[in-house]
This record gives structure tokens, C-alpha cells and sequence, in this order.
């Protein structure tokens, strides 16, 4: 039975929340793939109140969904990973006028940022040397294949599939 088999009497708006992830535990301990320096992550939940949090530096960061849901253990769900040579600040910033739709928002991080508001969670790490930055957030949209990341540098994607990963 798939999931769309289901009928939560909602007139189907659940399907728009269906989600595949990669998930390869062999993959993740391969050596190959892991990441060229030791990272000290943070979180902030994602909102404009908490752009002050976020640092002036540069780095790398995540998008992690983090369902409210009370007397339950943390799930948490990657959707994102991306890096920055500007600053995390900055780049934040950005995903903040990307939610509000200005400029011209990117499909999926557009839906993602609105659908799940209030349970994201922007992850980062800050990394000074330019070089590191583009190695670790290669690494990790490599070995995770975050759902929202449409472009994984080690993988081919067949021509006609590639709308959906766009």
C-alpha cells in the first residue's frame, strides 16, 4: 500500500508532505565521506527574530525539520545543506526574503521554508578557510542527499528525472 493509498479525509493536502530521504548507514561510515574538519554546529529556530544569533562569518548550514510534538523524543529531518563565502548572517538573511517570496525564490526551498515554518531549524558552523567551506558542504549534500538540494556533485541524474530535482 502506498501512501497516497491512504485518505486522512484531508482532500489529499497531505501529499504535498510526502517525503523521500536517502538513507544509507553504510555510506555514512564509508571514510571517503567524511568531512575534511571537525565542525562546531549551532541551532536557532528559523524566524527573523533570530537573524541577530547568526554570526558574521563564513561557513556552512543546514536546514533541519524539527516536528513540534509534545511527550515524544527529537526527531529531526535534514531537507538542506549549502555553504556560504559571504556570511551565515547574510545568507540567512537571504532565506528570510526567499520565504517571503522576493527576488525569484527557488521552488522547493520556497515550499520548504513556508510549508514547515515554526518547526525549521538553521543549523551552521562556522569555517574560516574557503577552501573548507566548499569541501565539507560538498561532503555532506554528497553523503546525505538532503531532499531540497537538487544538484549532488557525485551523482548522475538521468536526464529525464531531472525536473525532479529542480
Amino acid at each position: 500500500m502506498a501512501l497516497f493509498d491512504l485518505d486522512f479525509d484531508r482532500k489529499g493536502e497531505y501529499k504535498i508532505h510526502v517525503r523521500k530521504f536517502f538513507l544509507f548507514p553504510e555510506f555514512w561510515m564509508e571514510p571517503k565521506n567524511k568531512l575534511p574538519i571537525p565542525l562546531k554546529w549551532k541551532s536557532v529556530k528559523f524566524s527573523n527574530v533570530n537573524k541577530s544569533r547568526i554570526p558574521s562569518e563564513k561557513g556552512i548550514y543546514a536546514f533541519v525539520l524539527i516536528p513540534s510534538y509534545n511527550n515524544f523524543f527529537k526527531t529531526r529531518y535534514l531537507f538542506y545543506a549549502g555553504k556560504t563565502n559571504r556570511t551565515l548572517k547574510k545568507r540567512f538573511t537571504e532565506y528570510l526574503s526567499e520565504k517571503d517570496g522576493k527576488g525569484k525564490p527557488r521552488a522547493k526551498v520556497f515550499e520548504m521554508l513556508n510549508l514547515y515554518d515554526g518547526h525549521l531549524y538553521f543549523y551552521y558552523s562556522e569555517v574560516k578557510n574557503t577552501n573548507d567551506v566548499d569541501l565539507c558542504e560538498e561532503q555532506l549534500i554528497n553523503t546525505f542527499v538532503p531532499h531540497i538540494n537538487f544538484q549532488i556533485p557525485i551523482a548522475k541524474i538521468k536526464p529525464e528525472l531531472k525536473y525532479i530535482y529542480e
